[in-house]
């Protein structure tokens, strides 16, 4: 019984959150990525220098080359330097963690 008090309160409060659950990647998006790209949901994400993330996760490629799945989007926001070397996308220095949650909120972008 005591195990469960705290799995009862953990879900309780994801539940009354999960509106909330992309708040951090758009707060990332915003510092990291919204000088270049358009984001939908995100205020200040209005840069003009990378192509609008816009239906995001309709979309089959990534750099015009990557399969659109959510591993490989992960790399790339890792290491995009490293995956097409001299590409306009720069090294940002996300931590997995927080490219894990940019990759899940841009794979919602317009998802039919």
């Amino acid at each position: 019984m005591r195990r469960l008090i705290p799995l009862c309160a953990a879900l309780a409060f994801t539940a009354c959150h999960d509106g909330h659950r992309h708040d951090e990647a758009k707060a990332l998006i915003a510092a990291k990525c919204g000088a270049c790209h358009v984001v939908p949901g995100v205020r200040t994400a209005i840069g003009r220098v990378g192509p609008s993330l816009t239906g995001f996760a309709r979309r089959q490629v990534i750099a015009g080359r990557f399969t659109n799945n959510r591993q490989m989007l992960i790399r790339w926001l890792l290491h995009p330097q490293m995956l097409q070397p001299g590409g306009a996308m720069p090294d940002t220095g996300l931590t997995p963690p927080q490219a894990a949650r940019i990759a899940d909120y841009l794979q919602t972008l317009d998802k039919r």
